[in-house]
């Protein structure tokens, strides 16, 4: 995989994700996510050993956004450790599914970001604990779950037509095809 075009695509989905979210947002706010969209991409399409750092990299980006506990400021960690968990997720389901199809890109849509969702949700309800103690909870782990469905949904939208357009420049990335020694199941 080329690491120079990942890296400027992953900048220019971040601008675009973080600087337009307020025009395309729909209902309470809920905007598609492009780095699933391109974690999702690499994830189908790269070297084995590069899913986790590419799914790494797009996780710690997207904890760079603004999150559910905006006032409490940027918490660099939730998503970045459910992005890793998730490429899991992908490297498992990618060999049962068609790599160059759009609705492999949608259904792994659903299953990475779905998968991260619920590993974020986990991690943000193990740092609310403090409610224990008494101090309120900042942080609703059924309302989050219900955007991240919507989000997921929108994406999917989304990832059909953003995916056609990253399989058109499938050259350029310089993915290898299978390793001889890579097993299928």
């Amino acid at each position: 995989m080329n690491w120079v075009v990942f890296g400027v695509t992953a900048y220019v989905f971040f601008a675009v994700q973080s600087g337009f979210a307020v025009g395309w947002s729909v209902g309470a706010g809920v905007t598609p996510n492009l780095l699933l969209v391109l974690a999702v991409f690499v994830g189908m399409s790269a070297r084995r050993s590069a899913v986790p750092w590419s799914l790494l990299v797009v996780g710690v980006l997207l904890d760079l956004l603004p999150g559910p506990v905006r006032e409490q400021g940027t918490l660099v960690g939730p998503q970045a450790v459910g992005y890793l968990a998730a490429s899991f997720v992908v490297l498992q389901l990618r060999n049962l599914l068609f790599r160059e199809s759009v609705l492999t890109m949608v259904v792994l849509v659903f299953a990475v970001g779905g998968f991260a969702a619920l590993v974020e949700s986990v991690l943000y309800a193990f740092r609310g604990l403090p409610w224990l103690a008494g101090e309120p909870l900042a942080w609703g782990a059924m309302e989050q779950l219900w955007r991240r469905l919507q989000e997921l949904v929108y994406t999917a939208a989304v990832a059909v037509p953003v995916g056609l357009l990253l399989g058109a420049t499938r050259r350029v990335w310089g993915f290898s095809g299978r390793p001889r020694g890579e097993r299928v199941f």
